[in-house]
């Protein structure tokens, strides 16, 4: 429309003022010669412009807008390889192809991802085999004859789809369009990888550029033609306006050249006739419209390729904080590279994470980012639940809180430790229903929050969450097993010391001629409790610390003549049978441990079946009595029943005269 009016005829008013000029001869020759010059301009302004429009179009629209088709096209293939179960692909690329329920819902997958990309005819996986074939292992088209059977190899692959499926590492797209029977073809291509990073398979999508293609040709046909059309004009008006109107679209050429090799800013100088100024100027109005529309272009692919880029970054990072928080189970560990990764992948200024205390009145920092949240963990910063900043209100309400400009929000808390604070964001850490903290990231932006922000953080919440109830869990076994692993070793140690005792032995002295026991009178080097590890004394005597479980047995020495030095292997090789002995002491102990015990139960229940033979009690206890003294070789046993009048409050069951007791004032005592 701009350009119809820009290059319009001149007005009436000019030719009427031409025609009206005095003089008999200039009144015959200016008008026609004004006329043959004005629409000589026109017509070589139309054909320049012309021209400039087909070059325009060919060497500088052209390969732009193929480029963003291609850029689009690559991201919406991006896109679509981040809907599909990579898990399921890996699981059909390892099967043996045919039907299955995996192949369907993969299938289904591939459907709803290519429905997703506008103008997406065919969307199929692809794998390389182990003889460099490309086999697909499923297709989305619906009609069974056009659909490559999995297994199937792809005969006509793309140059990049041939050269790069075993090494692409991102979403790539063919150069050129591609043209079958079927029509004319863009091929974008995305790799799919496991968790490991190993690549499963590969992910094409065709675009259908059947109609972009017949644009392109008609459009080039309709500039040829009308370039043969217009060719005599520009000859014939070439001709008539000689070199002065050369130098005009010389000027004017120059600034196509221009702006065809890339320079939208450059404006063509306006010259003093009228005409070629309206040139100039439909000229500079163009380059101004082109500059605008290539920026619009180039600030939405911008904009898109950067919110493209941050979702990309923030999966990124959210699956490496999962993947940390997963593998660390000790939970001061745990918060601490949490916040670190955080704050390093999201690039906040300060990420922190508050776990409520056993009272639920305080949230308490337990790890920081930045070096102000480290001093604040140092002191044991806390905020009352409810009561203080936002953090607060996140734990007393569950509910993320944005503050995108702290100081215009009344809840936010001014610390001195993070003065540079302009953007805030909390979310809770939630576990069962029950709210156990708060994830607080801290930005130097103001409004640096997005919505994507909160969806992607309040997931990485979720998982945070998991980790540490998770590391709770494991601190909180670790704990009873180290209880269990201490009362197992006070128990052996003490049953140790009672089965030595019992032995009334301190130990074996070996030498080549005797064996000698040593007795609890025997005086020897006692190096027992301090001894860990191998020692050879000044007299040359190995000392080796009998140890199992943790527990301390004792201590062998081994003495040989000072001429005769230990070595490394003999050192070795006593440790080993050191090892050896200690664990057979103590399998001995506890073979006669379970045989003492064994003793024990059979005499409980010898004496448990003749007290069951009578129903008298006075036989009854006799009997136990006896049984008992003799069993403990006890020089007197009594039973003495508390007497009712004395306070104590008869037992349920017992006889009115009391409750029973068992004691011996004299000799070697036993109560039962």
């Amino acid at each position: 429309m701009s350009v119809k009016q820009d290059f319009a005829p001149p007005p009436s008013g000019i030719l009427t003022r031409v025609t009206a000029a005095p003089g008999a001869g200039a009144s015959k020759v200016r008008p026609r010669l004004r006329t043959r010059v004005t629409t000589a301009l026109v017509a070589l302004n139309l054909l320049t412009l012309l021209a400039f429009i087909i070059v325009v179009a060919l060497f500088v629209l052209r390969p732009y807008l193929r480029q963003e088709i291609r850029s689009r096209h690559q991201d919406a293939v991006s896109l679509a390889a981040l809907s599909l179960d990579t898990d399921a692909v890996a699981q059909l690329v390892e099967a043996e192809p045919g039907p299955s329920a995996t192949l369907d819902a993969v299938i289904a997958q591939l459907r709803v991802a290519r429905d997703r990309i506008s103008g997406a005819r065919f969307a199929y996986l692809m794998r390389q085999g182990a003889d460099g074939k490309i086999y697909f292992v499923a297709d989305a088209e619906e009609i069974p004859e056009d659909a490559a059977l999995p297994g199937s190899v792809y005969d006509d692959p793309g140059p990049l789809l041939a050269q790069s499926i075993g090494t692409l590492a991102s979403a790539a797209v063919e150069e050129d369009f591609y043209e079958d029977q079927w029509g004319v073809w863009l091929s974008g291509y995305a790799p799919l990888r496991a968790a490991d990073g190993t690549l499963v398979a590969v992910l094409g999508v065709d675009l259908e550029a059947t109609d972009v293609r017949r644009q392109e040709l008609a459009f080039v046909q309709i500039g040829a033609i009308a370039l043969l059309v217009a060719a005599p004009l520009t000859v014939l008006a070439g001709l008539a306006l000689g070199r002065r109107l050369t130098a005009h679209l010389g000027t004017l050429v120059s600034a196509v050249e221009r702006v065809r090799a890339g320079d939208l800013n450059y404006e063509a100088p306006l010259p003093e006739e009228e005409e070629s100024a309206q040139l100039a100027a439909a000229f500079n109005e163009m380059t101004r419209r082109l500059r605008e529309t290539v920026s619009g272009l180039e600030e939405r692919v911008t904009s898109r390729t950067h919110d493209l880029e941050r979702q990309a970054a923030y999966l990124r990072a959210t699956g490496e904080v999962s993947r940390v928080a997963a593998s660390i189970l000790d939970l001061d560990e745990l918060l601490a590279q949490v916040a670190a990764l955080i704050s390093e992948q999201f690039g906040f200024y300060h990420a922190g994470i508050f776990l409520l205390d056993d009272t639920r009145e305080w949230a308490v920092l337990r790890a920081a980012s930045s070096a102000g949240g480290q001093r604040m963990v140092a002191r044991g910063h806390r905020l009352g639940v409810g009561a203080q900043g936002i953090v607060g209100y996140v734990t007393q309400t569950g509910r993320p809180r944005i503050a995108l400009d702290v100081g215009d929000d009344m809840v936010w808390f001014d610390n001195p430790d993070l003065p540079e604070t302009h953007s805030e964001m909390a979310l809770p850490l939630i576990v069962g229903g029950q709210v156990m903290g708060a994830l607080d990231v801290q930005s130097q932006a103001t409004g640096a929050f997005k919505n994507e922000d909160i969806n992607t953080l309040r997931i990485l919440a979720d998982q945070i969450s998991i980790a540490i109830a998770n590391a709770l869990v494991f601190s909180q076994r670790q704990q009873a097993i180290q209880e269990l692993q201490r009362t197992y070793r006070a128990d052996a140690r003490r049953s140790w010391f009672e089965f030595m005792a019992q032995l009334g032995l301190r130990g074996y002295l070996y030498t080549p001629r005797t064996l000698e026991a040593l007795s609890g009178e025997t005086k020897i080097e006692d190096a027992t409790g301090e001894l860990k590890q191998p020692q050879v004394a000044e007299d040359n005597t190995l000392l080796l610390p009998l140890t199992f479980s943790g527990l301390d047995l004792g201590v062998l020495q081994i003495r040989r003549p000072a001429a005769r030095p230990w070595v490394e292997e003999e050192i070795t090789f006593a440790s080993r049978a050191a090892q050896e002995l200690a664990q057979a002491l103590e399998s001995a102990r506890l073979y006669q441990a379970s045989q003492r015990q064994a003793a024990r139960e059979q005499l409980t229940g010898e004496i448990t079946t003749r007290m069951r033979e009578t129903l008298d009690v006075e036989t009854m206890l006799r009997t136990v009595l006896r049984e008992v003294g003799d069993v403990l070789g006890l020089a007197e046993a009594e039973v003495r029943f508390t007497s009712p009048q004395a306070g104590a409050t008869p037992m349920v069951g017992a006889p009115t005269v009391g409750t029973p007791t068992v004691g011996a004032p004299t000799g070697e005592e036993v109560a039962a």
